[in-house]
């Protein structure tokens, strides 16, 4: 997804550590540096946004949400 002339990526990653057990859905600037991640906290049966750097469009997250909703599936506890 290009966003301000801005070229992101997402890829999905799984983690197994306590607390953090589930899926996530990372954004990419390019190959630089990790932007935010959409984690499904299959302990909590939540999903919950981190933010790795301060300032990220609005209009990512949002197109980022969806996506997580549709790719990361349902928990898992």
């Amino acid at each position: 997804m290009v966003v301000h002339g801005i070229e992101y990526r997402f890829c999905r990653s799984s983690s197994i550590v306590k607390g953090h057990d589930g899926l996530a859905l990372e954004c990419w600037e390019g190959d630089k540096a990790q932007m935010f991640e959409i984690f499904r906290n299959d302990e909590t049966l939540r999903f919950e946004v981190t933010l790795f750097e301060p300032s990220v469009p609005l209009e990512l997250i949002e197109y980022a949400v969806q996506i997580a909703r549709d790719s990361l599936g349902e928990f898992c506890p």
